[in-house]
């Protein structure tokens, strides 16, 4: 049995990929397989883990056609899933290179259903590296190396990073619990962490930040300008739901109340405007269903938003507005909330009064009043801001283009250097060629000349030669004539 599977879903991810497999497949455990699931991706992400799985056979790809979510890859990434313990990591994040060697040891030592590290921020755009309290599981440094349980931690639990890619879990564990995401929604591993968790009955902690959570990226699927943000309150119904069937639901009843409420309103004041109205009304909705008599009411006197549920539960959206500008208009508290009739003008909100039919004249003659004088001197104030930050703007935009023309000098003047040595060089070069061309020429010729020398002064030589035989053969006839007219 493989030791660990690690599941990485993926979409549109093309600048991120690379870094993070390589940081999974690098990793000090070699007995690992890596489940990468491909949500219908656009950019080329798919290519890129192709070409790790053609080189390494530990690498698993599944694709799912169309774009079904992160709850649906991480679903297929589990039923294929083979390894003794499970981890997860986000496709845009990296991990140290000894992270599931480290989990994995410590989960084997201590026989561990859930093993948790510490995470690093990474910021994007800013990059910048930074720690808070939330991802260093703070609230649970009271159990040191010691293996706890749920119930031991039930009054940290709602305090405890929910995430899943700083944990690996036991198969066995999770193949018990048959437990799934759900599919179709973000922030689904709330859910699944706390019906995971609850139910666990050894946990440990490995003290060292072993995992690099990316924030701030483009196209993040956690971005508030998205639709999805909805999914928060349906994620926060099942976590309800989930959490009913803890041991100790009864005993943090009340603590479970107030974080639901709080964490669901305060996403309320950090949503875009557009969104406002219809998580309103979903919001109320699971608000109602609660259905909470007078004595659970009072647990949640203590919650930092006890007010505005309560006028949640009475008031439809526009009552509850008028609630929030007569509680804020002094104050500087949920400045979002007024922000977000601040970007409309007077038209706008009588047509808004009117379409909704305020039941009380009185209460819309207030608000008509209030915000006439408000935006007056808001939109005057906002004009001068425009006008600020336009020349500032302005002014920015002209020294980066200096800036980007001085660096363009810079590198055509050593360029341009760089060219004139290169010619002279080049001229060098063939000057030095023609005049040993030339050399070579002229030598030849001298070589050639000589030969002819040689060879006149040669043919000379034998030429004198045989004159000088013939003289001496003419010497001996001479002489025999001689010795003839001698004997004579």
């Amino acid at each position: 049995m493989t030791k660990l599977s690690i599941i990485i879903p993926y979409r549109n991810v093309e600048q991120y990929i690379s870094k993070c497999l390589s940081t999974v497949l690098y990793q000090t455990l070699d007995d690992i397989e890596v489940i990468c699931i491909n949500d219908a991706s656009e950019d080329a992400s798919e290519n890129i883990v192709k070409e790790y799985a053609n080189t390494d056979k530990r690498v698993i790809t599944l694709n799912t056609f169309e774009e079904s979510g992160q709850s649906y890859a991480r679903n297929l990434g589990l039923e294929v899933a083979s390894g003794e313990y499970i981890g997860f990591v986000d496709a845009d994040d990296w991990v140290e290179l000894d992270m599931f060697e480290k989990l994995y040891t410590k989960a084997k030592a201590t026989n561990s259903d859930i093993t948790m590290c510490r995470a690093k921020l990474y910021d994007d755009k800013t990059q910048e590296f930074y720690t808070n309290d939330y991802y260093a599981l703070k609230c649970l440094e009271k159990f040191g190396d010691e293996t706890f349980s749920a119930i031991d931690s039930k009054d940290e639990i709602l305090n405890i990073n929910v995430v899943l890619w700083n944990k690996i879990y036991k198969k066995e564990y999770l193949d018990k619990l048959q437990v799934k995401f759900a599919e179709g929604f973000i922030y689904e591993d709330m859910p699944f962490f706390f019906e995971t968790y609850i139910k666990a009955q050894r946990i440990n902690i490995l003290w060292e930040d072993l995992y690099y959570y990316r924030q701030n990226r483009t196209f993040s699927t956690m971005q508030k300008s998205n639709k999805k943000v909805y999914d928060r309150i349906d994620m926060a119904e099942l976590t309800y739901n989930v959490l009913k069937q803890a041991p100790f639901f009864q005993e943090k009843q009340a603590d479970i109340l107030r974080w639901l409420v709080d964490d669901i309103f305060h996403r309320y004041t950090l949503l875009d405007d557009i969104y406002y109205e219809e998580y309103y009304r979903k919001m109320r909705e699971f608000f109602i269903n609660l259905d909470l008599d007078d004595e659970k009411k009072k647990f949640l006197e203590t919650s930092y938003c006890y007010d505005e549920f309560c006028n949640i539960l009475e008031r439809d959206y526009f009552g509850f507005w008028n609630f929030l500008i007569e509680k804020y208009k002094t104050s500087n508290k949920r400045i979002k909330a007024a922000e977000h009739k601040c970007n409309e003008d007077i038209s706008a909100i009588k047509d808004y009064i009117e379409q909704y039919k305020l039941e009380v004249a009185e209460e819309k003659k207030n608000i008509e009043n209030w915000w006439k004088d408000y935006t007056e001197k808001e939109i005057q104030h906002r004009i001068d801001e425009q006008f600020t930050f336009l020349e500032s703007k302005k002014s920015y935009e002209m020294n980066q283009l200096y800036k980007e023309f001085e660096e363009k000098l810079k590198t055509q003047e050593y360029d341009l250097k760089k060219w004139q040595a290169e010619s002279l060089r080049q001229q060098k070069e063939k000057l030095t060629a023609d005049f040993e061309w030339k050399f070579e020429e002229q030598k030849q010729r001298y070589q050639q000349a000589l030969i002819e020398q040689k060879n006149y002064y040669e043919n000379n030589y034998l030429l004198v030669k045989i004159m000088l035989k013939a003289y001496k053969k003419l010497d001996q006839v001479k002489n025999k004539i001689k010795k003839v007219f001698k004997k004579n």
